[in-house]
């Protein structure tokens, strides 16, 4: 039995798919989430994991807010944002919760095999369907997942995943590659780094005290930081994370036309009171349909796109995770998971 597997409590509902490169585990009770992503050559997880951990539903404390609930719940790993990314907020005559429904809620098996494995869900708070399937062919994950509205009505929605990494894979080793162009600080709570609102050049940007930093080059744990930014202007929909003490890397490829920008994440040691206390070291690269992350009823607000699904309608996207062998920056993922990279050492 996979050893992830027998570390979680039974009522998350972990199963795993594996093959010879990787193993995964899904926590089918809780969103669906992928918990790990292990690399078989190494024994490596790359996903961040919560200080507090993976915890039985039953023990999750009563929350005053949508966002507590969310915190509560949250193991670390791959989460599904839908219908809302941030804020809650009031939609359609109900609140769309923090980060919305769909990574809170226990999902249904619908097939299940050594290698693939496919889900579904209904949500309440939107009247939506979502299948996926996950697939492993040799180190690719492909993420195949289908959102339907079920209702003879138009449905505006926030659509994003939220692929966290963490130690023992992170480290101040690391490097960040992404196909973007651009870096527009997130105008409320930026982080520690950067000036509310502020755009930039991807990678160096300029930090509130005038420096110049290099964003390709992940802070080790004693550089405390917080960012919270959105990436745009994307030549190719990827980014990765390389580290070269291990030789090892993890990418994600998607399709621009349904996401065609993401969220940057890092909270390093950074965020005093709850939930972090100064205890989280990770990063994350999140592919979205809208920006800013404070709710559907803000970024509608502030005339940002939204994610319109006419009735009836589906919409489909294909999401592929490879893990790889190297210790260069990437300049691409193509089709087939096949990473490509710059020269040797770059950051």
């Amino acid at each position: 039995m996979n050893p992830i597997l027998e570390r979680l409590p039974a009522q998350l509902g972990a199963t795993s798919i594996s093959n010879e490169f990787v193993d995964v585990v899904v926590l089918v009770n809780k969103g669906a989430d992928i918990h790990a992503l292990v690399d078989r050559r190494t024994g490596v997880d790359v996903l961040f994991k919560s200080p507090w951990g993976a915890r039985r539903p039953g023990l999750w404390p009563t929350t005053s807010t949508s966002l507590e609930h969310w915190i509560d719940s949250y193991a670390g790993g791959w989460q599904l944002l839908l219908p809302n990314g941030g804020n809650e907020c009031v939609e359609q005559g109900v609140t769309w919760g923090f980060h919305g429904e769909a990574a809170i809620v226990p999902w249904s098996v619908v097939a299940h095999s050594g290698d693939a494995l496919t889900l579904e869900v209904s949500l309440i708070s939107a009247p939506l369907h979502v299948r996926r399937e996950l697939t492993l062919d040799g180190p690719v994950l492909t993420v195949r997942e289908v959102v339907t509205n079920t209702s003879p009505q138009d449905v505006d929605v926030m659509w994003s995943h939220h692929p966290a990494f963490g130690p023992p894979f992170l480290d101040g080793s690391c490097i960040l590659s992404v196909g973007c162009q651009t870096v527009w600080a997130d105008d409320v709570a930026p982080g520690t780094l950067l000036a509310p609102d502020s755009r930039h050049s991807w990678p160096v940007v300029t930090s509130k005290d005038g420096s110049s930093v290099d964003l390709r080059r992940v802070p080790p744990p004693s550089e405390p930081r917080a960012i919270l930014a959105y990436l745009e202007d994307f030549t190719s929909g990827f980014f990765a994370v390389t580290n070269p003490t291990l030789g090892l890397g993890v990418g994600i490829r998607w399709p621009l036309e349904v996401f065609d920008r993401a969220w940057l994440w890092q909270e390093v040691h950074s965020g005093e009171g709850f939930p972090w206390y100064r205890r989280a070291y990770v990063v994350a690269v999140e592919p979205a349909t809208t920006g800013p992350g404070q709710g559907i009823a803000t970024a509608r607000a502030k005339g940002q796109p939204l994610l319109r699904l006419a009735a009836r309608e589906s919409k489909e996207v294909i999401i592929d995770a490879v893990l790889f062998e190297g210790d260069s920056a990437v300049e691409g993922i193509n089709d087939d998971g096949v990473v490509s990279f710059a020269a040797a050492g770059t950051k």
